[in-house]
């Protein structure tokens, strides 16, 4: 029974190493089916960094925002009390930096050596104005891409059709005009005998 109890630690401590190493590297697909199955997604690697850590310094926002919507702590602190937060404001990402403090980020939260977010940034940089606005209660805007592209109206059938010059002329049959032939309707010739 023991032996069993052994493996599944193993094997989850496998897959959270995997899940940190997806996140670490942007591989969405791969954090997809980790946490669909059940993996621990505030994993944390052998220093302390937790995998959405990991995601916020790469500036991959999918992987981010995907952690989040999975209940990942974004308050997690890792090895000197460094915070996701502080990890995208080091990598001047703000989308990362926008879900994270609308998904409940402290901007106050310090490290061991008590360097705040904010203060990893330029002053008046965007980053600081979107902290800056986020301390004086103003939560910052996400603005959400679309994946599928925008089709043409006329491309779609049914949709807006492009105008036609007229010529006064009607459109043609097959056939074309009465008489290309020389009056003679198509057709193979029939042999004289």
């Amino acid at each position: 029974m023991s032996g069993v109890l052994m493996s599944k630690i193993f094997i989850g401590k496998d897959m959270e190493s995997r899940l940190i190493a997806a996140s670490e590297s942007g591989d969405l697909s791969t954090v997809k089916k980790l946490l669909k199955f059940k993996v621990n997604s505030n994993s944390k690697d052998s220093d302390g960094t937790c995998a959405l850590s990991k995601a916020c310094a790469g500036g991959f926002t999918p992987v981010v925002k995907l952690l989040i919507e999975n209940g990942c702590d974004v308050n997690m602190k890792g090895r000197l009390n460094v915070t996701p937060l502080h990890a995208a404001v080091i990598g001047n990402y703000s989308e990362v930096v926008k879900h994270l403090l609308i998904a409940g980020a402290k901007p106050e939260a310090m490290t061991v050596t008590g360097i705040k977010p904010i203060d990893l940034t330029k002053h008046e940089s965007e980053i600081w104005n979107i902290i800056n606005d986020v301390k004086q209660g103003d939560m910052p805007e996400i603005e959400e891409v679309s994946e599928v592209f925008e089709v043409p109206d006329f491309s779609i059938p049914g949709g807006e059709k492009k105008a036609r010059k007229k010529s006064g002329k009607g459109k043609k049959g097959k056939k074309g005009k009465k008489g290309k032939k020389g009056g003679k309707k198509g057709g193979k010739k029939k042999k004289k005998k």
